[in-house]
């Protein structure tokens, strides 16, 4: 089976196998010392099933999990997964939480698929040939002014982040159309991959877990660029991070809050 095939077969699988240990009793915890930082036993049942599969399927390449258990070989194709990306939202029930796998190729996103089980949303990309919801086209809004668009803004978990969000929200406030927060960011980037809101902003953000997310907004037109206007870098390390429709609403974003 081809990656992109695969992709959007394995993420379908995964939401079954999600839903079935939803509705059963789960436990969630916390990751390390961070009571804000938050995994369950599903997270973990979604990891298994997804890398297990892709071991099979793709038995020489590298699996890189948010959750562990993945494997590095000396391929330079790398699929990254995070079995549930927006933990802390599925933990209570909230239904803005996604399934994410993706694959670099030499760095760069190829093929990548992000689903939400629950409104049976898939979010698909194959680089070069377009962006996908449900296999039909998406593309970026067209607004270029900051204060016509719907912005998500996160600012993260950290202390020292506090006061630059706060400040960031208010200053949003005063010129974005419309200012949010989903805690979910695969899904977040692909409602800016679909037209749906113009920009995340991103105070502290790993870029690796979300691959298939930044890949869709990349083929969709979108742009993804650090605090300085450079272009993304993927990465395990958090970085602040801008999502945008075009060069327009990105610059707006970076001269307001950076």
């Amino acid at each position: 089976m081809d990656p992109y095939g695969f992709a959007v077969k394995i993420v379908r699988e995964a939401g079954a196998v999600l839903l079935r240990a939803r509705d059963k009793e789960f436990k969630t915890m916390m990751k390390g010392e961070n009571p804000r930082d938050v995994v369950t036993t599903v997270d973990f049942a979604v990891n298994e099933y997804i890398i297990n599969a892709l071991k099979k399927q793709f038995p020489g390449e590298s699996v890189c999990s948010e959750e562990g258990d993945g494997s590095k070989t000396s391929s330079k194709a790398v699929w990254m997964l995070d079995p549930i990306d927006g933990t802390a939202n599925f933990s209570r029930g909230i239904p803005h939480y996604a399934i994410c796998i993706g694959r670099l190729e030499n760095n760069v996103p190829t093929v990548g698929a992000v689903y939400n089980p629950v409104t049976n949303e898939l979010f698909s990309f194959k680089k070069a040939e377009g962006a996908f919801l449900n296999n039909i086209p998406i593309k970026v809004s067209a607004t270029t002014d900051l204060k016509d668009a719907s912005v998500f803004l996160h600012a993260g978990r950290n202390p020292e982040l506090l006061e630059w969000g706060g400040a960031s929200y208010t200053k949003l406030l005063r010129v974005a159309k419309k200012t949010s927060n989903y805690s979910g960011s695969a899904l977040d980037a692909c409602f800016v991959a679909a037209g749906r809101i113009e920009a995340n902003i991103y105070g502290n953000l790993t870029t690796m877990d979300i691959t298939a997310a930044i890949g869709i907004l990349l083929e969709a037109g979108g742009r993804v660029v650090n605090d300085k206007g450079e272009p993304v870098t993927f990465s395990t390390e958090p970085q602040k991070i801008v999502m945008s429709n075009n060069p327009e609403i990105e610059a707006a974003v970076l001269k307001l809050l950076f």
